[in-house]
């Protein structure tokens, strides 16, 4: 019995193990994908490849006069709408135009990510990635992929606390439960450290940069999943404190009790009155002679 409770412990912990790290991966993904995060880093990546690889600043800037003209002549209409050579279109307004190319390309690509993050798929997370133009990737840095993280998050973390719950029936001393879950929250983090430093050395790379999106909050879920961990398995060491003290306690009480009882019983020894013997008179029968 024994040796098949230790294997289902060993497997349990094993299986909340990864829990824990599918778990981290999928809150990693749902908290880099928030949109005041992708937008910075969305805007730099499709800002090289428009400018590197599509041309988009010599378009702009070839057809600023036109811009311009169309503003004077039109100024009822406070937007200028144009189509890149690409088949992307973007409208600017006017007041953006007088600023100049600049400011135009800025914020052409920061609506032109805007529009891709909250557009409405109509498709499922599964299946729109297997539609996935790598043109317009937004699907992947979108809020559909956020929430659909999150749902995957939230489901890791029900399948982790009832391994939890399992882990608690299976240990043989109850107290040991948040040390072993504690140990388990502080290794399973400690991957997600140093993410962003290995991407780093691929970040003059497009694919590398687009790929570190989706782990740009990986040292924050390290930072919180630790301290978590830390304060679970500080709860642990506490409650073997408690428990070694209370078996101190209840050693020490048991001396004491004996004691006690000890010195009673030598009380009732020492206030016992003696039995005194009563003497025993002997009567003389004289035997009369026949």
């Amino acid at each position: 019995m024994g040796v098949l409770r230790g294997g289902a412990l060993f497997v349990i912990t094993v299986l909340l193990f990864w829990s824990l790290f599918v778990g981290n991966l999928f809150l990693t993904m749902n908290l880099s994908l928030d949109y005041d995060v992708v937008k910075p880093e969305l805007v730099s990546v499709i800002s090289a490849v428009l400018g590197d690889k599509l041309n988009f600043w010599e378009e702009v800037d070839a057809r600023l006069g036109e811009m311009n003209l169309y503003c004077e002549n039109n100024s009822g209409n406070t937007e200028f709408v144009f189509s890149s050579g690409q088949g992307q279109t973007f409208a600017v307004p006017c007041e953006v135009i007088s600023q100049g190319s600049q400011a135009i390309m800025n914020y052409s690509i920061e609506s032109f990510v805007e529009k891709g993050y909250y557009a409405d798929y109509d498709c499922d997370f599964l299946d729109c990635l297997k539609e996935v133009n790598m043109e317009q990737p937004f699907v992947l840095v979108s809020a559909k992929a956020k929430d659909y993280w999150k749902s995957k998050f939230y489901f890791s973390l029900i399948v982790s606390f009832i391994l939890i719950v399992l882990v608690l029936f299976l240990v043989e001393q109850k107290f040991n439960m948040p040390v072993v879950v504690g140990v388990l929250m502080i290794t399973s983090s400690l991957s997600f450290m140093k993410i962003n430093w290995i991407l780093s050395f691929f970040s003059n790379e497009i694919y590398a940069q687009m790929f570190s999106i989706f782990f740009s909050k990986s040292y924050s879920v390290f930072l919180i999943m630790f301290i978590l961990g830390i304060v679970v398995l500080a709860f642990g060491i506490v409650l073997r404190f408690f428990k070694f003290g209370f078996w101190i306690s209840e050693l020490i009480g048991r001396f004491v009790k004996k004691g006690d009882e000890s010195k009673i019983v030598r009380k009732e020894v020492k206030n016992e009155k003696p039995v005194t013997e009563k003497p025993v008179i002997k009567k003389n029968v004289s035997v009369g002679k026949k």
